[in-house]
């Protein structure tokens, strides 16, 4: 019986290998499907490992957000308490794994003496002791790694810093007009330019935000 099962896509490989051999050399044993033979019922050994393991560590990657078989482990990990989350690139995890704790990993070159790395070992230690992780709760927060929250809320909130400037660069156009120091041609052009912007930033920022509000209904 393994302490950890380590899923991921298969062109991870040779970053999951990085990985698993440092968590080996800190005197984890693991299950990862190196271990696969030919002619194995694929399912049942899966589900039969990760029922045996007491720690799943799900290594996240743009191919990984897209392979059955690695939702379907975290899946399973997650029903049983056990999930761990790594990210290895910038992609977005997939739903419902974004709202979880998760490591990011896209920078890691093998440094053992500071996070992430700490961290992991912290997580996969503290699993193996019996005590709970904050990953296992769908509401909990995620920690370290991007947080996206709600998709797409991001890019309303600088649609919002965009418009602010709009406003107050038209304000300081007032100001300056009143003061004399702008001509009322090029005040009536910068108005116009500033509604426009403003009008067109507006749009943008509504149709974001019912984007936002689709996505968080499914």
């Amino acid at each position: 019986m393994a302490d950890i099962f380590v899923s991921y896509a298969r062109s991870s490989r040779p970053r999951v290998a990085e990985i698993s051999g440092a968590l080996e050399q800190s005197g984890y044993s693991l299950w990862w499907d190196r271990q696969l033979s030919s002619g194995a019922d694929y399912g049942m050994l899966i589900e039969r490992e990760i029922a045996a393991a007491t720690c799943v560590v799900v290594a996240w990657s743009a191919a990984a957000r897209q392979s059955l078989w690695v939702r379907a482990e975290a899946n399973e990990a997650l029903d049983s308490g056990k999930l761990v989350q790594i990210c290895l690139d910038a992609s977005r995890l997939p739903l419902p794994f974004t709202m979880l704790h998760f490591l990011d990993f896209s920078g890691w070159r093998g440094e053992r003496d500071r996070a992430p790395w700490t961290e992991l070992d912290s997580r996969v230690s503290g699993l193996l002791r019996g005590e709970a992780t904050d990953s296992s709760a769908v509401d909990g927060p995620p920690a370290v790694g991007p947080a996206p929250a709600l998709q797409g809320l991001g890019r309303v909130a600088w649609l919002g810093w965009a418009a602010n400037l709009v406003a107050a660069a038209t304000a300081a156009a007032i100001l300056m007009a009143a003061g004399g120091s702008l001509s009322p041609a090029a005040f009536g052009a910068f108005t116009l330019v500033g509604l426009a912007l403003a009008a067109i930033l507006l749009a943008l920022a509504a149709f974001a935000l019912v984007r936002v509000a689709a996505a968080s209904r499914r």
